[in-house]
């Protein structure tokens, strides 16, 4: 009987003895790449100065109606401070311009300042549609030296010319190109363009009262006008010969490979007063 009983004992203790602990599984450990580093904390922006000492620019008169005919009230619009452009500088070219284009045969309409000093646009810029009775198409943005420099031109230069060499009345120029922020002759690099300060004008084509026009590729030259009997070539060298007088820069057909088709003119500012003819 107690071998029976320690036979039984046996035999209930072999699967105890027999059976493996299990392991207890340890935590996974995660990948370097995945272990995200703590975050800074971001440090408080720092407030800018306060603007000090700036003059300000009264709030002028509405602006004139865009047919108006004369500039003798020339507001703009706007006031204050002007991105780009401190509001001394605006206040000054407004003040004089208004006083250079008093009484002038000008369709225009006021521009607000846009750009900033050194680079492209301008100050006190107008948007002109028609001077001394002759259309600009489309409209051009300029500064008010250009203004006044095609007011004298017009007037005094190429209306008379069509009058007298073509027995016409010219109505209108077309505008190539005005204000277009660039560098001179859409180069990479190099000196900004005048169009870029609203300071110069191209034009393509002449148009006049009966429905004509003059093209500036086509009729500068040609066989009557070697010899001597295209009266439209004689006008348009009388009236890019007068540009001289009125612009610092007049450039056109033989000056360079740029203005073969079209009249380049601006009003450069260059030391000494030194002008551009060619």
């Amino acid at each position: 009987m107690a071998s029976v009983l320690a036979a039984f004992a046996v035999a209930i203790a072999c699967p105890v003895l027999a059976a493996k602990p299990k392991a207890v599984p340890l935590p996974r450990l995660k990948p370097a790449a995945l272990q995200r580093e703590a975050a800074p904390i971001p440090l408080p922006r720092l407030k800018p100065e306060p603007l000090r000492n700036l003059p300000s620019v009264s709030q002028p008169d509405p602006p004139p109606p865009a047919d108006a005919t004369s500039a003798v009230a020339l507001n703009f619009p706007g006031g204050g401070l002007f991105d780009g452009w401190s509001s001394s500088t605006v206040k000054a070219e407004r003040n004089e311009c208004a006083q250079r284009l008093k009484g002038l045969n000008i369709k225009f309409e006021t521009m607000a300042p846009f750009g900033k000093e050194g680079g492209c646009g301008a100050a006190a810029a107008l948007k002109i549609s028609e001077i001394a009775g002759v259309a600009i198409v489309p409209a051009g943005e300029f500064t008010c030296d250009m203004t006044e420099a095609l007011h004298g031109w017009l007037s005094s230069s190429v209306v008379p010319a069509a009058r007298d060499n073509l027995k016409k009345r010219v109505v209108k120029i077309n505008n190539a190109s005005a204000y277009v922020c660039r560098r001179r002759n859409n180069s990479l690099t190099g000196k900004i363009s005048e169009h870029a300060k609203a300071n110069a004008l191209d034009i393509a084509t002449l148009g006049f009262e009966d429905g004509s026009s003059i093209s500036i590729k086509g009729d500068w030259s040609g066989l009557k006008q070697l010899v001597g009997l295209s009266s439209q070539g004689e006008f348009l060298r009388r009236i890019r010969r007068d540009a001289c007088i009125r612009f610092t820069t007049v450039l056109g057909p033989g000056s360079d490979p740029y203005h073969g088709d079209h009249f380049h003119i601006d009003v450069a500012r260059r030391k000494n007063g030194y002008r551009i003819c060619s």
